[in-house]
């Protein structure tokens, strides 16, 4: 599916201050990745917060991918583009099964391993380890520690596929893992997919949150986020991006879209989420990924477990419950498909009440198939 992935093997070990005492098997590194794909021409012009409301617009519209309001897509590159990128990670660990942590949009990979007091049983890093693996979660590029692109050419779904197969063969190759599962959340678990198709043969299994399969609920994901321009936003915080990086406009959109019930949740974490987790996203990022989809799911041949909070607004419309029934058909290839649609909490299940018991389905599964 992607092609000329070109993996640069050389590891730098970078230091980032934390603010709660760290595993003692954790270190962060930087991954230097090439990659070389075609991009898609993304025709949006985004200066200042009146082009963001116009772009929602355009985004959440009822006939919104059809003709009369096409996608804002204008073609595609005649050539693949190659792009240096450097990734921020950090991998944790002393061996075993290596998993592969992927995020989603208006987070970092800090939403595996939050950093506010007594975050324990919200962090998927520890609790892993704790089971048994190694784990490399990593920014995506524009995010966090990762390499600041356009985020129009570069920050697209192909090109951050490309990325993730690069990371799965520094898993195999730098590390010797014997076994590699991809664990995806929201936009990072179609990218996952994505990589679990070009890497068939390198992957052991697939876990994935913040997922249904398809985009019939973005639109209130979309317009209650209330994207505005991240360097007007915030500009201490994210002036050295491009007008193209956009963040939800406060606390409480984002709580709306990324929360489930108030029972469900502390809202000392949903306050954390926002005032620290959330990193702005990339405008190319979703056009990408819709014009890229249908995904060919059907090529996905390791065990599948998808894994849903049941108030999930953009995976679900707010209630998932027997909606990722028709995935086990469209997972067709794969070995084995579970699904759990019921579990209490929103889009970001890591951050839930439930997260210790997520935790442990997912443990499970991969233990049953083997990883």
């Amino acid at each position: 599916m992607f092609s000329s992935i070109v993996l640069a093997l050389s590891l730098v070990a970078t230091a980032v201050a934390h603010p709660y005492p760290t595993l003692p098997s954790c270190r962060d590194v930087t991954i230097p990745v090439s990659v070389n794909v075609k991009r898609y021409v993304i025709d949006a012009t985004i200066n200042d917060n009146w082009d963001v409301v116009a772009l929602t617009l355009n985004l959440t519209r009822r006939d919104f991918g059809n003709s009369s309001d096409p996608l804002p897509v204008a073609g595609m590159t005649a050539a693949p583009v190659e792009s240096k990128f450097d990734i921020g990670a950090t991998l944790c660990g002393r061996g075993g099964p290596m998993l592969i942590l992927t995020h989603g949009i208006i987070e970092s990979k800090l939403y595996w391993r939050p950093t506010f007091e007594n975050a324990e049983e919200y962090n998927f890093v520890e609790a892993a380890v704790a089971a048994g693996y190694s784990v490399l979660s990593y920014d995506r590029i524009g995010v966090g520690s990762s390499s600041k692109v356009d985020a129009l050419s570069d920050a697209q779904f192909q090109v951050e596929a490309a990325v993730l197969d690069s990371l799965v063969d520094y898993a195999r190759q730098a590390t010797n893992t014997t076994k590699v599962a991809l664990v995806g959340h929201s936009y990072g678990s179609y990218i996952s997919v994505a990589s679990a198709i070009s890497k068939t043969t390198a992957i052991d299994a697939v876990v994935l949150t913040g997922f249904a399969g398809g985009f019939s609920y973005f639109p209130p994901f979309l317009a209650g986020s209330g994207f505005r321009v991240a360097r007007l936003q915030d500009p201490v915080r994210w002036g050295d991006l491009d007008s193209a990086y956009l963040i939800s406009v406060d606390l409480f959109s984002e709580t709306y879209v990324y929360f489930g019930e108030a029972q469900d949740f502390e809202r000392r974490v949903a306050e954390w989420s926002h005032s620290v987790g959330s990193e702005p996203f990339a405008v190319g990022e979703l056009p990408s990924l819709i014009a890229s989809s249908p995904l060919d799911f059907a090529a996905v041949t390791a065990p599948v477990l998808v894994l849903q909070g049941q108030f999930d607004l953009s995976a679900c419309g707010g209630n998932c419950v027997g909606l990722l029934e028709p995935l086990k058909s469209d997972f067709s290839g794969a070995k084995v498909v579970e699904t759990v649609d019921n579990l209490p909490a929103g889009h970001n299940l890591n951050l839930h009440k439930v997260a210790p018991q997520a935790f442990g389905m997912i443990f499970d599964f991969l233990k049953r198939q083997g990883v």
